[in-house]
């Protein structure tokens, strides 16, 4: 999914549910930092559990 797409995911979720929501991986472990990889020629964020 291109971050765009996954941005304008969040904010539809955020108008029809509201802005207090917390953000989870699928194993129920709290997002803490979206990180930009740059590996095998792509760039890509990456969701982590760690600061």
């Amino acid at each position: 999914m291109k971050l765009r797409e996954f941005i304008e995911k969040l904010k539809k979720i955020e108008f029809e549910q509201g802005k207090n929501l917390e953000v989870v991986m699928a194993d129920f472990i709290s997002v803490k930092e979206p990180v930009l990889l740059n590996a095998y020629d792509k760039k890509m964020v990456i969701i982590t559990d760690e600061e």
